[in-house]
This record gives structure tokens, C-alpha cells and sequence, in this order.
């Protein structure tokens, strides 16, 4: 979101096209798109996605190989005392406990305790703590009214291709309602003091105290808890194996949306080909793409999942129109249609670990363009750390040995910054800027300077580009490593220093904890 404010600059202004020619280039080798499609494709599953199968297939394979088997015999599960029963299928997914349902009336019964069921429920709505069903009766019901949608409330970032600026969401389930919502993540902030730099007086320092919040006067999506009969029948599908593919329309509770239809649509997943138009872009590591160009407006086979299995739990659309009808089944013309793709982000990519502290989501300062949000990625390590090859200095104590132990095992690789949302200039999706080693051979110093002091200073080059990504190059410049939680960044040829702050995602992830916005800081 663009803003009025008037920001200074130490050197040359960035807010003035004619002026990037002024700033020099630096030298980059950029990967190729099939070396980045390489590198940042997530084939498979997430760890904990593995761990749950595994698990699951190790105890249901040992313990129930004689009820179903198609030959005669005794099934001796059915001789186990209930509680073991309910503890062998308490490893069953969701799926599992459908096909063991049909099995026999006694397992029938087991496969439908709501306790099963809850717990389910519960693995897909991370941040709250599920104390009702409601408006279903049991936790069972609730799950098959809300499937197969329990994927956006369980990855709950999700960021769109909406031209150039983009879009990030956060889903989340609200069970006072019985409503999986989306809202816009937004970030404000005040007017911009602009202090010299003691490092260097031609270089000026914007203030950065953003108000992150959930822009809940216009949810972009909502699903009710309904009967797969009634989604059925008002998507204009007649038959239940068209579950899959059928749109969903989306009952918005907001005033403004009053002659504006939304429907959701699931996706499938595409082997990827050379030129294709996807999303999420290359840049960002993913375990699913979906084009995100299509001249018959998605409407193909191709496009949408036909059973259960092609359905990608990694993205979705949105189909947007105005209709000046009585209801959006009327026949009438679309009026200024819109389809918007969204994809999430592995949990892996945005949760900081000991060694790499700086993953996450992140909000950050862009003048005259406002806040906008990026994802922090620092890429695994080609080979682990070798703890012994930091050797004991002969004037270093064991305590200074052991911080240097730690800081090279910290410093190391690469910190990339991309765009979840964008501007103008630098779209949604692309670089802002790469520090391409943090480890001792990108380090500049450490900074000395009141300000900063302590920080450690490493080399970085940032990404600029004319109004619609023309002329883009890379400049140099310099990351400060403040915190785990505060970066900032000098434009050497803007001569200004902006900042960068962490953004807690988890909380907005709780309906109950919804407050009025007041100044402060993400």
C-alpha cells in the first residue's frame, strides 16, 4: 500500500526512475530456471507428513493383517480389549477410518468415536483448542462437512499472484461459527523520522515500527460447515464424483461484497514444462505448482482435480465476479471476472531452528511503496557442520572458543529475502535482496556504532527495477544483522539504511484474540 509521506534519501532518491542509471550495478550469476527448479522443488511429503504415515502403516498393517483379509479365519483384533481397538485405530488417518468402517458393524462403531474424529479435527486447526463440534453434532460430522477444505486452516499462510502487489492470507478456523475464514495480513505504519547515521552522516535511517493485523472488514474467504449434498447442489453439480471439481460458492459476511460472487476451486497439481506460467514462481521452494495462466479461465480437466487423489493440498483459486442478478445461479453475464491463484508455504521454509535463526516471514519498509512482506529463506546446507574443523585459538579461552563454535555454525550460506507481496518496481515473487554468504567470507565487521553496535555487517546485494520489473539489476549493499527478529539493510547508492522485522504468524491464528487496531509494532 502505497503512502503520501515525503522520504529523504542521504545520496540518490529511489523514487525517481531517471536516477537508477546513476546507481552502479554489481556482477550477478543468477541459477537458471532448471537449476532453481531443482533446488527449490519439495518432492514428497513434510517430515511430519512422513512420520504420521509411516506410523500409521507400520501399526495398522501389524495389528489388523486378519480382518481384512479375503481369505476365512479368525479376525483376533476383534478379541482385543475396546480400548486397545481405539488405540491401534487412533494411528488411522481419516481415509483409513472410513474403509475400516465398512468393514464390520463392531470396528463400525470404533471407526466413529468422536474421540478419533476430534483428534483430527484438531491436527488441522493449529492455534486453537477445540472444545465444541458445533453447529454439527459430532466431531465426525464436522470433518465430512468441512472436507476435503481442512488443508487451508492446517498450512494458514497462503499468498496470491494478484498483479505485481500480490496478496498473503491467513487461514484459520473459527468453531464459534463453524467457519474456515481467510483474511488479508496487513501492516501499517506511522509517519518516518529520518536520522543521520553516525557510521557515515550522508546516510539517513528510516524509522520502521510497523502494526501488523488481519484486515477483517473483507474476508477473502469463507467456508460454512455444510452438507457435501448442499455444496453439491449449489455448485451446479449433479453428481457426487464431481465433488472434486465442482466450484464452491463462499457465503462472504460482509456488506461490501453485496453483488460480488466468490467461489473457491481446488486444484491439481502439473508437471512442470519449460515456459509454463506457475505458481508459486521458481524462486520459492514448493512441493506443488498450478499454472497460473489459462485462456479458458481454468474451467479444463487439466485444471481441476477429478479424485481425491489429484486434489494439491498446496494451492487453490478464488473466481471473483460481479453478476447484477438476483443470485449468482441466475443466467447472467460476469462482469469484471477475476481468478487469483494461491499457494502456501512449507512450514519448514518460515520456523527458525538453532542454526538457521533467520527463517520466517518477515515485514518489510519500502518507502513510498509502504510495508510489504517477504519470506526470509536461508536453503539447507550442502554438507553439515564440521564442528572440528573450528580449532582452539592458542591465546582463546574455552568460553570465547565455544561462541565462535556457535557463530560459525550460525553463520553460514545464504539469507535470500523474496517478495511475498510486491510493488510496482520489484513484483511480488522475485528477490529483494540476497546476501549470498553470511559466514566469515561475506562478513564486513561488526558494528561499532551506538546504534548498531554488536551487529554483524555483511555484504548483500539489493534488487531494484523500473515501474513494471523493466531494467531490473542488482546493487550493492550491506545486511545488519541486528537480531534474530530486526534486520536492516544499507542501500549504498540510495544512502539510506530500512529495516526489516519479524512477523508472528501464529498470533492471528486464534478468533478469540481478534482486537481493535492500535499503533505498535508486528
Amino acid at each position: 500500500m502505497e503512502n503520501d509521506y515525503n522520504y529523504q534519501h542521504g545520496r540518490i532518491n529511489p523514487g525517481v526512475e531517471e536516477n537508477f542509471d546513476l546507481v552502479e550495478s554489481i556482477p550477478v550469476e543468477m541459477s537458471q530456471d532448471e537449476e532453481l527448479q531443482q533446488r527449490n522443488d519439495l518432492m514428497g511429503l513434510s517430515d511430519d507428513d512422513i512420520v504420521s504415515m509411516t506410523q500409521s502403516r507400520t501399526v495398522a498393517q501389524a495389528a489388523l493383517p486378519t480382518c481384512f483379509s479375503s481369505g476365512p479365519g479368525p479376525s483376533y483384533i476383534l478379541e482385543l480389549p475396546r480400548e486397545l481397538i481405539d488405540y491401534v485405530l487412533s494411528y488411522l488417518g481419516p481415509i483409513d477410518l472410513v474403509s475400516v468402517s465398512s468393514t464390520c458393524r463392531h470396528l463400525s462403531s470404533h471407526s466413529k468415536s468422536d474421540l478419533s474424529w476430534q483428534r483430527h479435527v484438531q491436527d488441522n486447526v493449529p492455534g486453537i483448542h477445540l472444545t465444541s463440534p458445533y453447529p454439527c453434532k459430532t466431531y465426525r460430522e464436522l470433518y465430512i462437512a468441512h472436507d476435503p477444505h481442512w488443508f487451508l486452516p492446517k498450512y494458514k499462510v497462503w499468498f496470491c499472484d494478484y498483479f505485481l502487489t500480490g496478496k498473503i492470507i491467513l487461514t484459520r478456523y473459527d468453531q464459534r461459527r463453524g467457519v474456515i475464514e481467510g483474511y488479508q495480513l496487513v501492516a501499517e505504519r506511522g509517519p518516518p523520522t529520518f536520522d543521520p547515521w553516525e557510521a557515515d552522516d550522508e546516510v539517513l535511517i528510516h524509522s520502521f515500527s510497523p502494526k501488523c493485523r488481519l484486515h477483517m472488514d473483507q474476508p477473502v474467504l469463507q467456508l460454512h460447515a455444510l452438507p457435501q449434498e448442499s455444496l453439491i447442489s449449489s455448485s451446479g453439480q449433479s453428481k457426487t464424483e464431481h465433488r472434486f471439481s465442482a466450484e464452491v460458492p463462499m457465503r462472504i459476511e460482509d456488506r461490501s461484497h453485496r453483488g460480488v460472487f466468490n467461489n473457491f476451486l481446488l486444484t491439481r497439481p502439473i508437471e512442470e514444462h519449460e515456459g509454463m506460467q506457475l505458481w508459486p514462481p521458481r524462486t520459492i521452494p514448493a512441493r506443488h505448482r498450478v499454472r497460473n495462466s489459462s485462456q479458458e479461465g481454468y474451467v479444463g480437466q487439466g485444471h481441476k482435480p477429478q479424485t481425491r487423489s489429484q486434489i494439491s493440498n498446496q494451492t487453490f483459486r478464488i473466481r471473483r465476479w460481479m453478476q447484477m442478478m438476483a443470485g449468482p445461479q441466475s443466467p447472467g453475464l460476469h462482469l469484471g471476472e477475476e481468478i487469483y491463484t494461491y499457494a502456501t508455504l512449507d512450514p519448514k521454509l518460515y520456523t527458525p531452528t538453532e542454526e538457521k535463526p533467520y527463517r520466517g516471514i518477515w515485514v518489510g519498509d519500502y518507502s513510498g511503496h509502504g510495508c510489504e512482506f517477504l519470506l526470509m529463506h536461508q536453503p539447507d546446507n550442502d554438507t553439515p557442520f564440521d564442528e572440528a574443523s573450528v580449532i582452539q585459538g592458542g591465546d582463546e579461552t574455552p568460553e570465547e572458543w565455544a561462541v565462535r563454535k556457535k557463530e560459525e555454525r550460525v553463520y553460514r550460506g545464504s539469507l535470500e529475502a523474496i517478495k511475498l507481496t510486491g510493488d510496482p518496481n520489484v513484483p511480488r515473487g522475485e528477490y529483494t535482496f540476497i546476501s549470498d554468504d553470511i559466514s566469515k567470507t561475506g562478513y564486513v565487521r561488526t558494528a561499532t556504532e551506538a546504534r548498531f553496535r554488536g551487529a554483524r555487517v555483511v555484504r548483500s546485494r539489493g534488487h531494484i527495477a523500473a515501474r513494471m520489473f523493466r531494467n531490473d539489476k542488482y546493487i550493492e549493499s550491506q545486511l545488519i544483522m541486528i537480531s534474530h527478529d530486526r534486520l536492516a539493510q544499507y542501500w549504498v547508492g540510495f544512502g539510506h539504511i530500512s529495516f526489516y522485522e519479524r512477523v508472528n504468524i501464529d498470533d492471528f491464528l486464534s478468533p478469540t484474540n481478534d482486537t481493535i487496531f492500535r499503533p505498535g509494532r508486528c
